[in-house]
């Protein structure tokens, strides 16, 4: 007996091998199961087909098992479908309230996680910011050093020409 397996996918196809029956081949070679077909034009219509069909397969092997529905049978099991999908206004409601209620709870926790990452985001600033006013801190020091032994070695400069000056006269 073929189980049946419902979906709301427009090319859903459900995979049996009814009992007795011979298997059948694709041009692949692989085992080609029976499927039945769930979409709008075909509901319920049974085929044989490639296994690897959604692979992109080349071997495009495809047969019906069923003589095409006529359309008061296809209407008729597309209104099935259609009352076994839909659910009744009362669990629809209820499962808006979980929803929502979903919903708030994980807008709670991505706002605490947004506000921890801010807070983290706002001590890094923060740090960094004083390590840059200590590096510039630091710089000047470098800088103030750096004119003061250029301003002693050109004293030290001038202090040995005058000392050279001196020793030319004696």
């Amino acid at each position: 007996m073929e189980s049946r397996i419902l979906s709301s996918n427009s090319n859903s196809s459900h995979r049996s091998k009814g009992e007795g029956e011979r298997e059948r081949f694709c041009y692949c070679r692989l085992s080609s199961p029976r499927r039945t077909l769930w979409t709008r034009m075909n509901p319920g219509r049974r085929f044989y087909g490639c296994t690897r069909y959604r692979e992109r397969s080349k071997c495009k092997y495809f047969k019906w098992i069923d003589a095409k529905f006529s359309d008061r049978v296809t209407e008729v099991i597309l209104d099935l479908l259609d009352g076994w999908r839909r659910p009744s206004f009362t669990f629809m409601d209820n499962l808006d309230d979980v929803d929502s209620k979903q919903v708030e709870a994980s807008s709670a926790n991505y706002l605490k996680n947004e506000v921890s990452k801010q807070a983290e985001v706002s001590s890094i600033n923060y740090l960094l910011k004083n390590e840059d006013s200590r590096m510039n801190y630091e710089r000047k020091c470098y800088q103030m050093f750096i004119i003061v032994l250029f301003c002693y070695i050109a004293y030290l400069m001038i202090k040995c020409k005058a000392l050279e000056d001196k020793k030319k006269f004696l």
